[in-house]
């Protein structure tokens, strides 16, 4: 089994879902389906009815936040069936907007508050924000509950990251950037997750249009870098994957 930590199949156009549905069948994969919004959510939602190898989380993007909140309040019971709290987080890099960053970690606290309400495992977006959501999280005690998505920042912050425990996830541009093999490296074989982000993010890394199926080039990608064998990043993410999905 391959499992993707982190994907969107809400992107997929609706007559690409088929298709979709059977690679994931066909490689055996099981697919976490991150939301950006609460429309996102509700799409995921009907995709793991459709294919019970796709299992749906809640949350609000950082690049979906506006300058008015609503009350968030009114999501908990969303928060309270999934299994996983994501896409949350903070992005002070490609948000040009910076008026949206005040309300980003208020919507990012809140998120982080219910997942230690109703443990949860949160799926955390933290793209030139590392420290503060270190800092958020540590105040929450929640760094050994968060997934950290596609980690880029500096090594300084992501060490600290790995001394409280935290997850990270290592994505398509692991066959590619030499900064993400550094950093796969740095994190022990027994913190690393593996996702996609797809079908998107594979784009932007070599041009392709990622199907689920990218995740075992991505383990492939891992196991290289850490020079180990498949069955032993399988053993790993099997067991996580085991923990933070349980019935």
């Amino acid at each position: 089994m391959y499992i993707d930590f982190h994907n969107h199949i809400d992107f997929y156009k609706n007559d690409e879902l088929q298709k979709v549905y059977k690679d994931i069948e066909k490689n055996n994969i099981k697919v976490i389906s991150c939301a950006m919004d609460e429309e996102s959510y509700k799409n995921n939602l009907r995709f793991s009815k459709e294919c019970d190898s796709i299992i749906s989380t809640f949350g609000i993007h950082p690049w979906r936040v506006t300058k008015e909140i609503p009350n968030l309040d009114i999501y908990d019971d969303y928060i309270k069936n999934i299994k996983i709290i994501g896409e949350i987080g903070l992005d002070f890099h490609w948000v040009e907007d910076k008026s949206t960053f005040e309300p980003q970690v208020k919507v990012f606290k809140h998120f982080v508050k219910k997942a230690k309400k109703y443990d949860k495992f949160l799926n955390i977006h933290t793209k030139g924000a590392e420290e503060l959501v270190y800092e958020i999280l540590y105040k929450e005690n929640m760094l050994e509950k968060s997934i950290i998505h596609w980690y880029s920042g500096d090594i300084y912050t992501l060490n600290k990251f790995i001394d409280a425990n935290s997850l990270f996830t290592i994505s398509v541009d692991i066959n590619y950037s030499e900064k993400t093999k550094e950093i796969a490296k740095l994190i022990p074989i027994s913190n690393i997750l593996a996702e996609t982000d797809g079908p998107t993010a594979l784009e932007w890394v070599n041009g392709a249009y990622g199907m689920p199926s990218e995740i075992i080039n991505v383990y492939n990608g891992i196991c290289r870098v850490k020079n180990i064998e498949l069955d032993e990043l399988k053993f790993y993410i099997d067991n996580h994957y085991d923990r933070i999905i349980k019935d």
